[in-house]
């Protein structure tokens, strides 16, 4: 293999490396505490390139898909029509502070044709940042391929990873196929369907948020019982978000998918704390959901180990280039949205749904609370002030889609766009959590897009632990919920919600009654909105999307939650194609 030059691509500010050794001879409570204060958060790291013939010490390979050194096995993400991110960690009873690390990526899984080599210096791999290290890869690899990719440490080889680049932006790609994913809570089931995600003839693995659960405590489930290091039943420290997302990753269907598929992840709550807007008088993250979540303080150093957290073991590219996160500037520093572009088949705009929202809508809840912090409540949130996403989010993603030539925009949005009566005949109940308590932002963005003329707009959404199929409609006329399918020409695009992994739908919850069954449940939904195709809150599961110049396919799989097994029964549900060019959905299945 040919030398590849080393590349001076380091951000600029106080970078993470350069934050370790400044305190190489301090204790290692000391570092945690540094990091935290500075709000230094993890970076990816800048391999050096190399050959075997100059590190062959690094690169030899005793044994081959070693478990306890990488306990925690590889993942990739972030990437780029030139790279990616690859993960790993390293177990702390392996840990040598002398030793560096080494990645290699192959065209092949038997690595006899390796691409490149690169050395992480030993000093990078850190008890600091829990012994996880991010690789960025950028610039070293070719666009729109897949590779083979393992990491080597003390003559010990990791478990063969999958990655694939983007392809180029000028490419005309034939095809793109997601995994989608969403909610997957670890206490309230097993995680069967990321199993078969494994399988699946994916190119990439779109994950939606809470990729991760705050919640600690005993559970019905059994061996998914979670101790926090705190002591309490929601996570309260760094070591709380790390010992979850320890525990999460230790699964080994969640391996199985993250080694087999580049992780495309952008959070909703749950990563933090469940049901969180910004409080714009405190400058503060705020929730009901937690004893502390009142308290600014309290919540700008919950947020910031939260996100140190999840990029240590989240190969994704979420912060600004300098990599900090200050809990006093956490909103100007952090910025969670972004686009990818898949040449000129699609392009996808990932929204941040929770970093920039107004406050729950203050309004009398049916049992009489005034607080409005309950999900389910009557009346509208038509104010203009409020906003799901903020005015520098928005005017991004308006002009993103709208001056997009791809031939499909998706959206990847947590949280249900469709309105959504739910509940008895004629109820006006609505989930202020979602779309739904920021009308007047969604009648802004959908009239945008139907003034702007957008073609091809598929809104892939995720939170609600359910299936939803649906037109988007252009509301601009104030009516958010039609008593009746509205003509082709007043159709925006169309909604697909993807399923829990394991977290309770609204079936476990009692919310829908059990007398009731999937499809009178469906018919009960569907009659009090016309605007859906297809509703379903009594399984579990995942959703693949499937994309050409010509169509849209989405489809359903149903995999039960209560099964720990690779081999638990996979279902297909359901299975929807929009045309090219036409906001019709066409049922499959």
């Amino acid at each position: 293999m040919a030398d590849i030059p080393r590349r001076d691509r380091r951000p600029t500010g106080v970078s993470r490396r350069a934050v370790l050794r400044a305190a190489t001879a301090t204790s290692a409570a000391a570092v945690l505490a540094t990091l935290v204060q500075s709000g230094a958060a993890a970076t990816p790291v800048d391999p050096e390139p190399t050959t075997r013939a100059d590190r062959g010490d690094v690169f030899s390979v005793d044994r081959e898909g070693v478990e306890g050194v990488f306990p925690q096995s590889v993942a990739s993400g972030g990437p780029t029509p030139n790279g990616v991110l690859c993960w790993t960690r390293i177990a702390p009873d392996a840990y040598d502070p002398a030793t560096d690390l080494g990645v290699e990526v192959a065209a092949d899984e038997s690595f006899a044709d390796v691409v490149f080599r690169g050395v992480v210096p030993a000093e990078t791999v850190s008890p600091d940042d829990d012994y996880c290290v991010t690789v960025d890869l950028d610039g070293l690899l070719a666009a729109d391929r897949h590779y083979c990719f393992r990491f080597v440490y003390r003559g010990d080889a990791s478990r063969v990873g999958r990655c694939r680049t983007l392809p180029p932006p000028e490419a005309s790609p034939d095809r793109l196929a997601l995994g989608v994913l969403s909610c997957n809570n670890y206490r309230h089931g097993y995680f069967g369907a990321l199993a078969h995600v494994a399988s699946e003839d994916l190119d990439y693995l779109l994950h939606l948020g809470d990729f991760i659960y705050e919640y600690g405590g005993e559970t019905d489930v059994p061996g998914r019982d979670i101790q926090l290091p705190s002591g309490h039943d929601l996570a309260w420290t760094l070591a709380d978000f790390r010992h979850l997302h320890r525990t999460y990753r230790s699964d080994p269907f969640m391996q199985r998918a993250l080694e087999r598929h580049t992780l495309l992840h952008v959070w909703d709550d749950h990563e933090i704390v469940n049901d969180r807007w910004w409080n714009a008088e405190t400058d503060a993250p705020e929730t009901t959901d937690h004893p502390m979540g009142g308290d600014p303080e309290f919540m700008r150093r919950l947020y910031v180990e939260g996100l140190t957290a999840m990029t240590e073991y989240v190969p994704s590219r979420i912060l600004q280039p300098d990599g900090r996160v200050a809990t006093d500037r956490i909103r100007e520093e952090v910025r969670l949205y972004r686009s990818l572009r898949f040449g000129d088949l699609a392009t996808l705009f990932l929204t941040d749904e929770r970093l920039y929202r107004s406050p729950p809508p203050v309004e009398e809840t049916e049992d009489g609370r005034p607080d409005g912090t309950p999900l389910w409540g009557p009346g509208t949130a038509g104010d203009p002030t409020r906003t799901m996403l903020g005015a520098a989010q928005r005017r991004w993603l308006v002009d993103g889609v709208t001056k997009s030539e791809a031939t499909w925009k998706l959206w990847g949005n947590e949280v249900l766009l469709s309105p959504l009566s739910f509940g008895k005949s004629g109820s006006s109940r609505r989930n202020y959590d979602a779309w739904d308590g920021f009308r007047f932002e969604r009648r802004y963005l959908l009239g945008e897009f139907a003034r702007a003329g957008v073609r091809n707009l598929v809104t892939l959404t995720g939170d609600m632990h359910s299936y939803l199929v649906g037109y988007l409609l252009d509301t601009s006329d104030g009516v958010d919920s039609p008593a009746a399918l509205p003509p082709p020409e007043e159709r925006v695009g169309v909604e697909f919600m993807t399923p829990a992994v394991s977290s309770d739908n609204l079936a476990a919850l009692g919310a829908i009654p059990a007398s009731l069954g999937e499809r009178l449940a469906d018919h009960v939904v569907r009659a009090q909105n016309p605007h859906l195709a297809w509703f379903n809150s009594s399984r579990w599961g995942y959703t693949t999307l499937e994309l050409t110049p010509e169509d849209c396919v989405w489809t359903a799989w149903g995999v039960d939650r209560a099964e720990n097994s690779a081999d638990a029964e996979k279902t297909l549900l359901r299975r929807f194609r929009v045309p090219e060019g036409r906001v019709e959905l066409e049922r499959l299945d």
